[in-house]
């Protein structure tokens, strides 16, 4: 299975610049995972994800220093279907340049998606059924309570309206100045039941600060959670006078070249994959019941590696494993502008490859090269992604060959 190269082809991030020159782009907010499929989370470099229902983006929104506890909203399924979400052991995030800070969970992890003209951080649990979005972006002209709010609702409007049950609540005005807005939209999983995503999304303007802070979890968990939630919301605030940067407009950044260094072998603890990988990238595994998610970082975070395995009884073809993996890839970027996917290569080994491409803009207008192949072998389907910088594909190819033709599947071996 060699990697291919391709044209480059951009693909821009939805953000909410589109809808005022000042606000930018937005990661994805985190589906309620139950049945096994294929699950990601977008991260610079996208991997594979389940979802029922592709996961929409809720921006980041700005909580004023004494913000109001988020409002709660009925849920439309009571059973609890989702892993519960770790709010325990709160501790302090401090944001480099020192423009905002919030008390984030231990065990969740920070993904800074900044840019020259806009601070963009998310925070997500181990389990990704919840997230912490901060979006910090520069307006010099003063917005009133109904340009914030309109700003707010036309991007929840835009991002979502295509969602199961989408609805959001009336705006609430916060006694610090902002404006609340809670949404919610359902996710039918794979099992047929039905999870309600709830986010409440605040959106203020500090000096020449606008910021959309926005935290999102499954419903059913909102009212165990609650105490915790109002705690981190609470913690979060922001310093005006930190300058968000001296550059206007996004410029193109300079990509630190990627690492890759020694290999070696790493084996899956039930013996259902090995693959060599290299030594100093940062293994996650976010592997759950009936279906193993590993994936690989490259220190400086623009490369990696993701293993995708799953069960799947009945036989696929390859023009049926080929839709698969389209409508996965459509679901997730479909929306943004210029997307794209080669047409399908069938390998010789029964896999078919999928390459694809986007520009991430909250990084500069850095191109971003996919290759995904996919396959079943006996009763499991795998999905083996390698990601890169476009710019540096063909110094890495010889190396991404190698990793790819390491990977090995037993059929026989069980699912975590």
């Amino acid at each position: 299975m060699p990697v291919v190269r391709r044209l480059r082809l951009w693909i821009a991030l939805l953000t909410v610049a589109t809808l005022l020159a000042a606000c930018g782009g937005a990661p994805e907010a985190p589906v309620p995972t139950a049945a096994p499929e294929p699950t990601a989370k977008p991260t610079l470099t996208p991997r594979p994800s389940p979802k029922p229902e592709p996961t929409a983006k809720p921006t980041e929104e700005p909580a004023p220093t004494e913000e109001p506890a988020p409002t709660e909203e009925p849920t439309a399924d009571s059973s609890s279907i989702t892993q519960s979400i770790d709010m325990s052991d709160q501790q302090t995030y401090k944001y480099k340049t020192g423009i905002f800070s919030i008390d984030i969970p231990k065990s969740w992890s920070a993904d800074d998606r900044s840019t020259p003209t806009e601070v963009l951080v998310r925070f997500t649990d181990a389990t990704e059924n919840g997230a912490v979005l901060v979006d910090l972006l520069e307006q010099s002209e003063k917005q009133s309570t109904e340009q914030l709010t309109k700003l707010l609702i036309d991007y929840l409007e835009k991002t979502y309206s295509d969602k199961p049950k989408f609805s959001h609540d009336d705006p609430t005005s916060q006694a610090d100045g902002s404006v609340l807005i809670v949404w919610g939209y359902d996710v039918t999983l794979s099992n047929d039941k039905t999870v309600r995503l709830l986010g409440n999304s605040f959106v203020e303007q500090r000096d020449n600060l606008i910021s959309v802070f926005t935290l999102a979890l499954p419903s059913e968990q909102f009212t165990t959670l609650k105490k915790d939630v109002n705690t981190l919301v609470n913690s979060y605030s922001i310093d005006s006078s930190v300058p968000l940067s001296s550059d206007s407009g996004n410029t193109p950044a300079n990509i630190t070249p990627v690492e890759i260094g020694e290999l070696e072998t790493y084996s899956y603890a039930t013996g259902l994959f090995s693959i060599d990988v290299p030594k100093n990238w940062t293994l996650q595994d976010n592997s759950k019941p009936g279906e193993a998610i590993l994936m690989w970082s490259e220190p400086s975070g623009n490369a990696t590696i993701v293993v995708d395995l799953f069960e799947k009884k009945q036989k696929q073809n390859s023009d049926q494993l080929t839709k698969f993996l389209e409508d996965f890839l459509n679901k997730t970027f479909g929306k943004q502008d210029q997307f794209t996917i080669d047409d399908p290569k069938p390998q010789k080994d029964g896999s078919v490859l999928l390459v694809w491409s986007y520009t991430d803009k909250t990084r500069g207008d850095i191109g971003v090269l996919g290759n995904s192949f996919i396959e079943q072998r006996g009763d499991k389907i795998s999905i083996l992604s390698t990601v890169v910088p476009d710019e540096q594909f063909d110094q890495l190819l010889d190396k991404t060959n190698e990793i790819i033709q390491s990977y090995t599947i037993d059929d026989t071996a069980d699912l975590p």
